[in-house]
């Protein structure tokens, strides 16, 4: 299943700009609308779990994609069965440079080897206090946005 916030190729379009208001911090998924499909909807009780950390130059962002809990495996796993948990996980981590409301991430280090391949991939955001907005992006089928909250300050 494809992520309705794909995160680690994503190119979001936010109104509003995020200079004067810092990213440092933990943030966390807490809901995600979809315009369209069989996911289509407000989506609240069943976000899945992630984080975005950010320092003064470095971030980190891992979450689970999709609305439905990873399967837990077995010590038996079978390749198919691996490919369901793998999948919908998205890590990546480096740096990342602020302009008005566009945040460009160079990644570091990353689950799928193609996303550090020192290309950048730019996020375009709004910010209020502790709430962060990112709306669509490539390979995504549908308009998504997605809200984040911060859960701890730097």
């Amino acid at each position: 299943m494809r992520s309705p916030f794909l995160a680690v190729v994503l190119i979001a379009v936010a109104p509003g700009p995020v200079v004067g208001q810092t990213l440092e911090g933990v943030w966390k998924p807490v809901v995600v609308a979809v315009d369209s499909g069989a996911i289509s909807g407000r989506h609240t009780s069943d976000v899945q779990p992630g984080l975005m950390i950010f320092t003064k130059r470095h971030y980190s962002m891992v979450f689970v994609q999709g609305f439905a809990p990873r399967p837990q495996l077995s010590d038996t796993a079978k390749d198919e069965e691996l490919g369901r948990v793998f999948a919908p996980f998205t890590a990546n981590a480096g740096t990342y440079q602020r302009s008005d409301s566009t945040i460009t991430f160079t990644p570091i280090v990353a689950k799928v080897p193609a996303v550090m391949s020192g290309t950048p991939f730019t996020l375009r955001v709004r910010t209020k206090g502790d709430t962060l907005w990112v709306v669509g992006g490539p390979g995504a089928v549908r308009r998504q946005e997605a809200t984040w909250v911060r859960i701890e300050r730097r």
